[in-house]
């Protein structure tokens, strides 16, 4: 019987959890996930310094090994090649952080949207509820809350356009406001519920 060195027998060992990882074993996943993940998480924190990035960097490594997994049947040494999948992605990672600080420092004075997609949820549902109350409104109303709201036009504006008394124009918009407050009160129980 012929004894394998040390080295052989774990080349021999990593093609054998490259083949499984390429026709989808979760425990060949494991086993690499086990043996490999302090040592990426490790390379990537020398090259971020940052805890929280390389934390975050090294689940995207895996993550990416993964889902490509029917591409290792051929891998013959699978330290070398998750050693360059970090590399290259912790470069492409801190390259388009810096074209992210670049871009921002050209625009000192536009705002970032710190808004979270949670709340960018909210500001789309007010916003259809706004509308879907408008569209609800009688028609002379919802005229004179577009022609306010959407076209900027003044309440003297808006009866000149329309042949009404001023006071007219105000009795509608204060009636189409009374109507949107109502619903709006309503909100916060929705998203409680």
């Amino acid at each position: 019987m012929l004894n394998l060195s040390p080295m052989a027998e774990e080349n021999k060992e990593e093609q054998r959890l490259a083949q499984g990882l390429a026709s989808g074993s979760r425990k060949a996943f494991e086993e690499i996930f086990m043996r490999y993940y302090p040592k990426v998480r490790y390379f990537v924190f020398g090259l971020l310094k940052s805890e929280e990035d390389a934390e975050d960097l090294a689940q995207d490594i895996f993550a990416k090994l993964w889902t490509n997994r029917a591409a290792f049947a051929d891998v013959r040494n699978l330290g070398v090649y998750l050693f360059v999948l970090s590399r290259n992605m912790t470069y492409n990672y801190i390259e388009a952080k810096q074209l992210r600080q670049e871009w921002l420092q050209e625009r000192p004075f536009e705002e970032e949207d710190d808004c979270s997609p949670y709340e960018d949820l909210i500001a789309k549902d007010l916003t259809l509820l706004v509308d879907l109350v408008v569209e609800s409104l009688p028609p002379q109303r919802k005229t004179i809350y577009k022609l306010s709201r959407e076209a900027g036009l003044s309440n003297a504006e808006i009866a000149e356009k329309l042949g009404l008394q001023k006071k007219t124009v105000e009795n509608h918009l204060n009636l189409a406001l009374k109507e949107l407050r109502k619903v709006l009160l309503l909100i916060p129980f929705l998203y409680l519920c």
